[in-house]
Order: C-alpha cells, then structure tokens, then sequence
C-alpha cells in the first residue's frame, strides 16, 4: 500500500473510531445500554473482521502504541 492510500485509510478508520466512541458515550448518556452494548459489539465485529481475510484499513502496531 502506497504511502499515501495508507495515510487516507488510516484517517477514515480515525474517523470511523471516533463516531463509534460519540455514538457509544451518547447512548450511554441517554441511558439506552442495550443500544450501546450492539453498537460496542458492531464495533468489534468491524475491527476483527473475518479470520480468512486480511484487512488493510489498520496495522496492529500503530493499535498497540
């Protein structure tokens, strides 16, 4: 992946992150747990991603730091 794609991709999936968390901590606020429980496990279905298939839009070291 070219420099540059790496840089696009890593901003959307910031971007993705972001909206996950305002999403989750407004649920949260609004007192709708179930709600934000889903949109958690939607969360972690998105960033796991099927076990055959390798994923580009993150690198696990930059995850880690």
């Amino acid at each position: 992946m070219k420099h540059n794609e790496q840089e696009s991709v890593s901003r959307q999936s910031d971007q993705i992150l972001l909206y996950f968390q305002d999403r989750f901590n407004e649920l949260i606020q609004d007192d709708r747990m179930e709600d934000a429980i889903a949109i958690g496990d939607e969360f972690l279905e998105w960033i796991k991603g099927d076990d055959d298939t390798v994923y580009l839009y993150y690198n696990e070291n930059e995850l880690h730091q």
